[in-house]
């Protein structure tokens, strides 16, 4: 069947099945209202621009929401709410205040590793448009505008330049906003930062008996973008358009922006092998008991100094096993989170090349602890037509 210039025909059955959110004006389709069967409800979903009416390039890549993360939610959410005494040792109850979420409900103030947005030359602007919202993500951007302008991390602003802002579902049903910055990314220029390689930190956290793990609250929003980069961040929205004071998930370089503040706050701790970090999350580990507390005071301590807080619901203290980085650590041993597990073998069945991929690169993370890993996923990656 010929059918000219078109990527695709879409039948009337199909439509009704899937009963998607159209917007006639821009030429895009929202997968938000699909049958539980559907791929859609373990994917994100995001607009699909049709080639007719794709005036704006590409509105981004797969929505930063992963699987994974959608699996370490689930589990995170089974956990009983307990009160922040409770939850942390009377040990370090000098510390609780930087366990309350109301004192960390605060503008961070500008520092040397505020976020700098610097564009290759000549970078062309752009602007999206409004995406059109569901009455239930309404309410929930109406109450993100409102949070967020609240504690100052955005305010109104008119911009030559604006990314477009939506809604993920995510696996319980309540939604994740998202700012999607690829075509902001797109004209950014990179910082590349090192990032810790989890494959080189096993080794070292095996020998420990005793685990710390801190989570820190808010994340990338205790970083301040760079006073005058403000507007390049802007996301449009139908109640108006917003400039970010903090980071936000999906800039280019925020990865390597946090990861140097927090290098520099720890940099001596890291180095005698004992405290590691990624992004927001920091493990504590020792073979000794009170070498492990006078670690524990003293990162408590310049988190304090720093005015950073920690999230009390996802922090461990003085465990013999922890889960950090998507492993389970315990003394001399290093094994998968079975969490993980259970979501690879309950992996919808894959759709397509993309589908394959996706799979692949989340069972890979665990290719140290399978053996003849590249021979098993050979099958797989002939679908991709990454193998001979």
């Amino acid at each position: 069947m010929d059918i000219g210039d078109e990527d695709v025909i879409i039948g009337l059955d199909w439509l009704r099945e899937h009963n998607p959110e159209v917007d006639w004006e821009r030429g895009s389709l929202c997968l938000s209202r699909c049958p539980e069967a559907c791929p859609a409800h373990w994917k994100a979903s995001k607009p699909v621009e049709t080639k007719a009416r794709d005036t704006e390039g590409k509105e981004g890549k797969d929505a930063t929401y992963t699987y994974s993360q959608q699996l370490a939610e689930q589990e995170y959410q089974k956990k009983e709410i307990r009160p922040v005494e409770e939850i942390v040792p009377k040990q370090y109850h000098k510390y609780l205040r930087m366990f309350s979420k109301e004192a960390s409900e605060r503008l961070p103030d500008h520092g040397p590793y505020d976020h700098a947005i610097e564009l290759v030359p000549d970078a062309r602007m752009f602007h999206s448009k409004v995406y059109p919202l569901s009455p239930s993500e309404q309410v929930e951007l109406d109450k993100f505008i409102n949070e967020n302008l609240a504690k100052g991390y955005i305010q109104e602003l008119k911009s030559p330049m604006s990314s477009l802002f939506f809604f993920v579902k995510k696996k319980d049903g309540s939604l994740r906003p998202v700012q999607d910055y690829q075509q902001l990314n797109d004209i950014t220029i990179k910082n590349r930062y090192p990032l810790l390689l989890v494959s080189d930190l096993m080794g070292r956290l095996k020998k420990a008996k005793y685990f710390t793990k801190l989570d820190i609250h808010w994340g990338y929003n205790n970083v301040r973008i760079k006073t005058g980069d403000e507007w390049k961040a802007a996301f449009v929205t139908n109640q108006g358009l917003f400039e970010p004071n903090v980071m936000f998930f999906g800039l280019a370089n925020s990865p390597s922006t946090f990861s140097a503040l927090m290098n520099d706050i720890f940099k001596d701790l890291i180095i005698l092998g004992k405290v590691t970090i990624y992004l927001d999350d920091i493990l504590i580990f020792t073979n000794d008991i009170e070498e492990h507390r006078t670690l524990v005071r003293e990162v408590l301590k310049r988190l304090a100094e720093r005015d950073l807080f920690c999230k009390p619901e996802k922090c461990e203290f003085e465990q013999p096993k922890v889960e950090y980085l998507g492993v389970l650590v315990s003394e001399n041993r290093v094994g998968m989170d079975p969490v993980k597990v259970k979501g690879i073998a309950a992996w919808p069945v894959p759709q397509n090349a993309s589908d394959v991929r996706k799979f692949r690169g989340f069972a890979n993370f665990y290719r140290r602890f399978i053996k003849d890993f590249s021979a098993v996923c050979k099958p797989l990656d002939r679908l991709t037509g990454n193998a001979p």
